[in-house]
C-alpha cells in the first residue's frame, strides 16, 4: 500500500477538523501536495434541537481513488467528480433550507507537518476557494482564521481514476421539517 494510502487509513481523514497540523498558525503559504476531501456541512434547528450533518463528503487517497456520498436533492453540486463547485444560485438554496453552511476541504503534504512528515488538514473555506480546488490539483495555501485560503491552483486530472459518489436520500435520513 502506498504511503498517502497508509497515512489515509490510519489518520481518520474522514472527520472534519481532524489533522495533522504541526505549526500551521499565521500567514504562512503552504504548497498542498493533493486534496484529500471536499465536503459541506449544514446546520439546522427543529422543536429546539440544533442539528449538524453533510449534504456532501468526497475523499480522494491522492493517487488513483475517489470516493463518498451526497444528498440526492443537493446532487447538483457535483457537475462530474473533476468538477465540485457550489454556484451561488446553488449556495442560495442551501441558506433557504439551512440556518448555516460550512463549505470544507482537506489538504495534504510534506507542509502540513512540522517533523517533515507527510500530514493533512481538513478545515473550512470560502465558498469561492472550495470551489478553486478540485480532486487532482495542487494548491499554495494559507491557514488564516482557522480557514483555508487558496492562492494559486495547479490543475490536476483525474480522468484515470476509480471513483464511487453514492447518493442517499436526505429527506429519508432526516424525516422532520427544518424550521427556520
Amino acid at each position: 500500500m502506498h504511503f498517502r494510502r497508509k497515512f489515509l487509513a490510519s489518520s481518520g481523514a474522514g472527520l472534519i477538523g481532524v489533522g495533522v497540523a504541526g505549526c500551521l498558525s499565521g500567514t504562512n503559504t503552504l504548497s498542498a501536495e493533493w486534496l484529500q476531501l471536499k465536503a459541506i456541512s449544514v446546520e439546522w434547528t427543529h422543536s429546539g434541537r440544533a442539528y449538524q450533518d453533510q449534504i456532501l463528503q468526497l475523499m480522494s487517497d491522492g493517487e488513483d481513488e475517489l470516493r463518498g456520498r451526497v444528498a440526492s436533492e443537493y446532487n447538483g453540486v457535483i457537475s462530474s467528480p473533476s468538477e465540485v463547485t457550489a454556484s451561488e444560485d446553488f449556495h442560495d438554496d442551501l441558506q433557504f433550507d439551512f440556518e448555516a453552511i460550512k463549505y470544507v476541504v482537506g489538504f495534504c503534504g510534506s507542509d502540513f507537518d512540522s517533523d517533515d512528515e507527510f500530514g493533512c488538514l481538513n478545515t473550512g473555506t470560502p465558498r469561492e476557494d472550495f470551489n478553486a480546488v478540485q480532486f487532482g490539483d495542487q494548491a499554495d495555501v494559507e491557514v488564516r482564521d482557522n480557514q483555508f485560503h487558496i492562492h494559486d491552483v495547479q490543475s490536476g486530472g483525474i480522468s484515470e481514476w476509480n471513483t464511487d459518489i453514492n447518493e442517499f436520500e436526505w429527506s429519508e435520513k432526516h424525516d422532520y421539517p427544518i424550521d427556520k
